[in-house]
């Protein structure tokens, strides 16, 4: 098993110059944080920890004019995996064809409904209070939803072009290969002008579930907008997701704004509450983030949530954290 991971490695390694050409791109990020930990939770994390911070490894590229075929491939590179072994870790890869039609994608991805909250958390996979109102190294910020985190097997989604300049549709089937065929689905649209965007997304399960963290024949929403000043931004997340049978249309809101101090200095802070089901309660997150240099950022951040189910067993969970995450890429136009 030691040879075959050995020669996994290696390989990888070897292939990288070839993949870095013209059209196709290899990149990385290495992120690591020295934490303060408090899970307040019988038997839960407490005290001083290093943590990866979802470290991983990427090639993507496309080929062609008028029609293009893309791919993107990623996996997770853990500098601390614990001494499991593993070099890599799944994360997705797929591919598809883009032109004036839009854009087709099938494979192992980010779903569309996952996708905004993605992109507006700028704490997305580092030390915080997670969407399920525990101390994690990964995932969405407190105030999102679970449905914000995982990837999505077996998905075919279509993305349009910019109708009229500024409005976009997207719709997407999610295979069940079960012999239920028991198919999720998504669809949605957003509107861009100038600095300001507002969408929605709209995603169903199956009796199966193919929807990552939303319950097997249940339902959820996404209302999302944003805006983004000279120096300046914020935006705004309100979901209603089923999280099971008992516990139904749970309401998160996520609420983030950042500033730049100065060119290479930002603070970003967020403030989250949900309002049922075993995360219940509000939470908030800050931080200091520091560029060194174009590919190097170093950080300081805090995050705090007051946990209080109905039936459930409160908690305020917290993290300190300081850190740094490394990028880097080759290849690429």
């Amino acid at each position: 098993m030691k040879k075959f991971i050995l020669a996994t490695s290696v390989a990888a390694v070897c292939a990288l110059p070839m993949a870095a050409t013209a059209g196709n791109t290899v990149y990385g990020t290495l992120s690591y944080s020295v934490n303060s930990v408090d899970q307040d939770t019988a038997g839960g994390q407490d005290g001083l920890s290093g943590e990866d911070n979802v470290s991983l490894l990427g090639v993507k590229g496309s080929f062609g004019d008028s029609i293009k075929a893309f791919y993107h491939l990623q996996t997770g590179a853990p500098s601390d995996a614990d001494g499991s072994g593993r070099a890599f870790r799944q994360r997705f890869y797929f591919g598809g064809l883009s032109g004036s039609f839009g854009k087709v994608a099938y494979g192992r991805m980010t779903n569309a409904y996952k996708f905004p909250g993605f992109a507006m958390d700028p704490f997305y996979n580092l030390s915080h209070v997670n969407a399920g109102g525990s101390v994690a190294f990964g995932g969405a910020t407190y105030g999102l939803s679970p449905a914000t985190n995982g990837f999505t097997d077996n998905a075919l989604q279509y993305t349009s072009p910019a109708l009229g300049g500024s409005f976009t549709v997207n719709a997407g089937v999610y295979i069940d290969d079960s012999n239920e065929d028991e198919h999720g689905y998504n669809f949605g649209g957003q509107w861009k002008a100038d600095n300001f965007n507002v969408g929605v997304q709209f995603a169903s399960n199956g009796d199966v579930g193919t929807v990552p963290n939303v319950v097997a024949d249940g339902d959820a929403v996404r209302l999302y907008g944003g805006y983004k000043g000279d120096n300046w931004s914020v935006g705004l997340s309100y979901e209603s997701v089923d999280l099971s049978a008992s516990v139904e249309d749970v309401g998160y809101l996520y609420l983030v704004g950042r500033y730049k101090v100065t060119a290479t200095t930002e603070v970003i802070g967020s403030i989250g509450s949900v309002d049922d089901g075993p995360a219940e309660g509000t939470g908030f997150m800050g931080g200091v983030f520091h560029t060194i240099t174009d590919n190097t950022q170093i950080y300081v951040t805090y995050s705090a949530a007051s946990i209080e189910p109905s039936g459930g067993t409160d908690k305020d969970p917290s993290v300190f954290a300081i850190g740094a995450k490394h990028k880097f890429k080759f290849g690429g136009s």
